[in-house]
């Protein structure tokens, strides 16, 4: 009790039950790659690696949705109209979704023609993609009335099903297919439950005018910033499938999930504070004490998990991927303590999208495209990728310090 009554007054009253869900989420995601891992091998699993982060890719963008929903439902809180901007997106998702996803699929399948997929593994990697505006706008609208129970139980689904539904579907098909396929009814259970549980939403009067304006022009900036994170969370395994031999490319793909599971913290600790941002800076109050909470529990869980993987990083690695993968046991270590700092870029932001200040997420993308550079110059092996990886994070964090450092908004 004593906990949740600090988490409240710190502004972060819905990380626990976010938290839970994401754990929830990351487990089932955990469980899915180690069990395709051990039953596809190193060589088939960097093909679906690399697919599956081509998803992540366009998952994180999606998010803009969300977050717009967010603001927009925050600046029409007083008008008791709840609801409206989240059916005015709803209703054009519906039209424009159909058209995206037949854009989509060229774009995938260029990525996809780089690692040798063929077009079933791409027609299910857009499938994966396709009901992300649906689910994001619900998630959105759910947030913003801290309705985090049913926000986290569909939010969970994007994880917690797939390993189940990967078992008989590999008895049936080849190991890429199985999992794409696995993911793409994960991602449709989780948009279900979502609109299911905010069906009360769906009837009503849609956003007034300039509202829909504020909407829309939240979402290029959105998008920009929250697909840099993207890119900078899973384009060193895309480069690596590229690049590398397939079974070091397997290999690294297995230490990146591992290590990356390090930014569940921020991720829940941002859902929990993202509503609370906005509507602080709507009534015009400080929001650098919620930047302060959020950053400190993101370093905090990045850095016990990092030198926890120190210590058992081999038996860890021989426990969840098999023997076949022991040899980058080493690098598990080093890649959660840089998947630290991408948690904290991940808390910034979503701090700074909150509160309306989008040109750190310009900053932000204009950052993250010298990643694809460094991940060609150090291209060598999966050790130069996570170094690569490092240079662009702290670059990340140093820009936001140049912006904000000596303001209410600064990390240091």
């Amino acid at each position: 009790m004593r906990l949740r009554d600090t988490l409240a007054r710190a502004g972060l009253g819905g990380a626990p039950v976010v938290l839970v869900a994401l754990v929830a989420w990351n487990a089932g995601n955990l469980i899915f790659f180690v069990v395709a891992g051990r039953l596809i091998g190193p060589d088939e699993y960097g093909t679906l690696a690399a697919l599956l982060a081509v998803t992540q890719i366009a998952l994180v963008p999606a998010g803009a949705l969300q977050v717009a929903v967010v603001r927009g439902e925050s600046a029409l809180a007083g008008a008791d109209v709840p609801g409206a901007v989240y059916r005015s997106a709803l209703r054009r998702a519906a039209l424009w979704t159909p058209i995206g996803a037949v854009l989509l699929a060229g774009a995938v399948a260029a990525v996809g023609g780089a690692v040798g997929a063929p077009a079933g593994s791409l027609a299910l990697t857009v499938a994966v993609i396709a009901p992300m505006p649906f689910l994001f706008l619900v998630l959105g609208q759910l947030q913003s009335e801290h309705r985090f129970g049913v926000f986290s139980a569909s939010f969970s689904l994007i994880g917690v099903p797939r390993p189940i539904v990967l078992l008989p579907l590999l008895v049936v098909l080849p190991g890429v297919i199985a999992g794409l396929l696995a993911s793409a009814l994960s991602m449709l259970a989780a948009a279900g439950l979502a609109v299911w549980g905010a069906r009360d939403r769906l009837r009503g009067a849609v956003a007034p005018t300039a509202a829909w304006r504020a909407f829309r022009r939240a979402l290029g900036p959105l998008a920009l910033g929250l697909g840099a994170v993207a890119v900078l969370t899973n384009l060193d395994i895309v480069a690596a499938e590229i690049a590398l031999p397939d079974s070091e490319a397997g290999r690294f793909a297995a230490i990146a999930v591992l290590g990356k599971a390090v930014i569940l913290v921020p991720q829940a600790v941002s859902i929990a504070v993202l509503p609370r941002v906005a509507a602080r800076r709507s009534q015009g109050g400080d929001t650098g004490p919620l930047l302060a909470a959020a950053v400190s529990l993101s370093l905090l869980g990045g850095l016990v998990a990092a030198g926890l993987a120190w210590l058992v990083a081999e038996p860890v690695v021989r426990l969840t991927y098999g023997p076949e993968f022991t040899s980058s046991a080493d690098l598990l270590a080093p890649m959660a303590l840089v998947s630290t700092l991408l948690g904290v870029i991940v808390v910034l932001v979503n701090h700074h999208a909150g509160r309306g200040a989008d040109r750190f997420l310009y900053a932000l993308a204009a950052v993250a495209l010298a990643q694809p550079l460094l991940l060609f110059v150090l291209s060598g092996s999966a050790t130069q990728r996570i170094i690569a990886d490092a240079i662009a994070y702290t670059a990340c964090i140093v820009v936001h310090e140049l912006m904000f450092g000596r303001g209410a908004d600064g990390v240091g």
